[in-house]
């Protein structure tokens, strides 16, 4: 039955839609460096909202900070003058930079495996040729077992 009158407008109030099934993003540790915030909210922007929470954060920081002291590292790699190799000195410092460069890259990489996002664990069809490789049936230890007893 029709109520008659006019709408109150308690009765009129929609429920604000931006609010709705959002979840939010994680923030960016407040002492982190102004590159250091970039590279985090790259990371964090290019996953699913949900895919971060705060038990993520240390792990991220730390990849933040591995990726921004590398980057740090190329441009001095970038800057350094090839006339300086002719000396020793010069020869020892371009080889420190190359073996920081290797040591920033192989922490980066290795936090980007641990927070799930290098494209092979992002992308959909490695996954699922995955977990399709390994819904096979036997394991390749028991198959050489089968062959033998046939």
């Amino acid at each position: 039955m029709a109520v008659r009158g006019r709408k109150s407008a308690a009765s009129m109030v929609v429920a604000n839609k931006s609010n709705i099934g959002v979840s939010l993003r994680l923030g960016a540790p407040l002492h982190l460096s102004d590159a250091e915030i970039s590279v985090w909210n790259e990371v964090v922007n290019d996953q699913p909202a949900s895919s971060f929470t705060p038990t993520h954060s240390p792990l991220l920081e730390l990849y933040c900070r591995h990726i921004v002291q590398a980057r740090v590292i190329a441009d001095q790699i970038l800057a350094f003058d090839g006339a300086w190799m002719a000396d020793d000195e010069g020869l020892k410092r371009y080889d420190t930079l190359l073996k920081m460069s290797e040591r920033e890259s192989r922490a980066a990489s290795s936090l980007a495996t641990r927070l799930r996002i290098t494209r092979q664990a992002i992308d959909q069809q490695t996954v699922a040729r995955t977990i399709k490789d390994q819904s096979r049936g036997n394991k390749p230890w028991q198959r050489l077992t089968h062959e033998k007893e046939n």
